[in-house]
């Protein structure tokens, strides 16, 4: 589940088009990998491996 934050990370809702602009959209890192280790992100023509480490951090290659 994503859901959009302010800078100080408090929920709000997602009602107001104007406020949503000055929002960052946070997207949980399990909501991504879906169980799996690592998962392949296709941006433009590049592609990107989202690894989840053995230490329980995340490292992002090219």
């Amino acid at each position: 589940m994503s859901e959009f934050r302010t800078s100080d990370t408090a929920a709000i809702p997602a009602a107001n088009p104007a406020a949503m602009a000055l929002l960052q959209r946070v997207v949980r890192s399990e909501d991504i990998l879906q169980g799996a280790r690592e998962v392949l992100i296709q941006h433009g023509a590049e592609t990107y491996r989202l690894r989840l480490t053995k230490a329980g951090k995340l490292i992002l290659n090219k």
